[in-house]
């Protein structure tokens, strides 16, 4: 039988998923109507924010994965 899972995601995950969020968010916002200064908004503050997110995850699972000696 299989257990329950108690472990919760840690604050840098969460944090990173707060960060993605936003700038998906951005995005959405700015194509819902799509103009020549919605699209650098998109681009200039949607995607940057939406990477930043995914490297902040990245480096999130690779401490953790450090600390319980995957490699």
């Amino acid at each position: 039988m299989a257990s329950e899972m108690t472990d919760h995601a840690p604050p840098a995950m969460r944090r990173a998923a707060v960060v993605s969020g936003i700038g998906l968010g951005v995005q959405l916002a700015a194509s819902l109507h799509w103009t020549p200064l919605t699209f650098i908004l998109s681009a200039a503050v949607g995607l940057p924010l939406v990477l930043a997110g995914a490297l902040m995850f990245l480096l999130a699972v690779l401490r953790i994965m450090k600390t319980k000696g995957a490699f």
